[in-house]
């Protein structure tokens, strides 16, 4: 059975070394990033994948995946598009996640799943067999009520599964990484939860460049609050390469108005309102 902790500060004496303060400044210094976060992980203890979810009312939505040794293939997106498809009312982490969510607060919740432990075998066939995946680490935290968000850590059979003390190393760094983490949270999204950002950009958006098609402004609102083309076709249920289809005709009618087409001008139209 998964095994789960709830962890509110990091244990008395435990160090870092300076490369991983020096990464964990790195997640704090700007929006959140996965690379940044794998970065700082992996200053601690290698893991191969990491997925960066927002839980959001009715199903996860992938923010940004990372892969230690990136290749042709997008994994962490190819992956999540399959998990939220089928498989995420399976997942204990969602219940989990629906908890930690009715109790925003300063703890960081943790669980541990071994691949064997799942309990659908299409699930573990489809996604942690064909990838050699053997276990996943998930830390969730909740930086306002309702709003959840999970770093999903995962490691491959070249790796191994995680030893014990590497699971303590882990959980020893949670509550650094949760504070880190919320600390890019406020520079992205000042005093508000994803859903609702969305949302205000979608209407910004709508007034300000109303040209836009109404699933070109979802794409664009959600480029405007940071989600990358993954994240996005997976909280659209689309394809990536309709994300980019859509993003470029958007940004060709932001063109024609004498705008730039990129994620800042978004983002400043979106706060403009």
């Amino acid at each position: 059975m998964p095994v789960t902790w709830t962890l509110d500060a990091p244990p008395a004496g435990h160090q870092l070394s300076g490369r991983a303060a020096s990464a964990l400044l790195d997640i704090a210094s700007g929006p959140p990033s996965a690379a940044r976060l794998l970065a700082f992980v992996n200053q601690v203890v290698p893991v191969q994948y990491l997925s960066l979810v927002a839980f959001g009312r009715d199903a996860p939505e992938l923010v940004e995946g990372c892969d230690s040794q990136p290749s042709e293939r997008n994994v962490v997106a190819e992956c999540f598009a399959i998990y939220r498809r089928s498989y995420f009312r399976s997942d204990a982490v969602t219940r989990l996640a629906h908890r930690v969510g009715q109790a925003p607060g300063p703890q960081v919740v943790a669980m541990h799943c071994r691949a064997d432990e799942l309990p659908v075998p299409g699930w573990r066939h489809e996604i942690y067999e064909r990838e050699k995946l053997t276990e996943r680490l998930s830390l969730l935290h909740a930086p306002a009520a309702g709003s959840v968000y999970g770093l999903h850590l995962y490691r491959d059979q070249r790796q191994g599964l995680f030893r014990p003390a590497e699971v303590e190393q882990l959980l020893g760094v949670a509550p650094l990484l949760r504070q880190a983490h919320q600390a890019a949270l406020r520079i992205a999204f000042p005093g508000s939860d994803r859903t609702a950002q969305i949302e205000r950009a979608r209407q910004a958006l709508a007034r300000r460049v109303p040209r836009l098609s109404a699933r070109e402004r979802e794409v664009c609102a959600r480029i405007a609050c940071g989600l990358s083309a993954d994240g996005i076709a997976a909280d659209l249920d689309i394809a990536p390469s309709t994300v980019l289809t859509l993003r470029k005709r958007a940004y060709l009618k932001l063109a024609d108005a004498g705008l730039h087409g990129n994620r800042l001008t978004l983002a400043r139209l979106a706060a403009a309102g």
